[in-house]
């Protein structure tokens, strides 16, 4: 299978295994602990391709994984509490009870379809919980707009 890019995956699951933060989570492959010590880069995630043309437009790489340019803010703009996002920048911060706040990176098919490690196709995994998919009809087109959004910004048919 030939691809070209640039491009994005979508790697879309839900859970119910810790949903003590109830938040959806977008994994680019960067490490928890990485997210919560402020400490990652484009050349750790499934987004370096989407980085390196980001940065020629001035946006730098916190931004499009939490900031101002993330897909987090705008799917938090639609009602869905997310992380990494501007209201919840790292997993941390959802502590509740004294238990820290759970987040998955992304797995296989971030990693190896991303454009970790070469290519034009970044991939993005989506985790929703439970809450989320009990009420696709209300929480489908919102996720749709924001997707599209951050795609046509992002990933433009030219």
């Amino acid at each position: 299978l030939a691809a070209k890019g640039p491009a994005v995956h979508f790697d879309i699951h839900g859970y119910v295994t810790h949903a003590a933060d109830n938040w959806t989570e977008i994994g680019y492959n960067i490490r928890t602990e990485r997210l919560n010590a402020n400490n990652f880069t484009a050349e750790e995630s499934s987004l370096r391709a989407l980085a390196a043309r980001a940065e020629t437009r001035g946006i730098d790489f916190d931004s499009l994984v939490r900031g101002e340019d993330s897909l987090g803010r705008l799917i938090q703009e639609e009602e869905f509490r997310v992380v990494p996002s501007p209201e919840y920048p790292r997993p941390d911060v959802g502590k509740e009870e004294g238990r820290p706040g759970k987040y998955f990176r992304g797995g296989y098919i971030t990693r190896k379809w991303g454009s970790l490690e070469k290519g034009e196709i970044d991939a993005v995994q989506i985790e929703f919980p439970q809450w989320v998919r009990d009420r696709s009809d209300y929480y489908g087109p919102k996720l749709g707009r924001a997707m599209a959004t951050w795609i046509q910004k992002f990933y433009p048919d030219d």
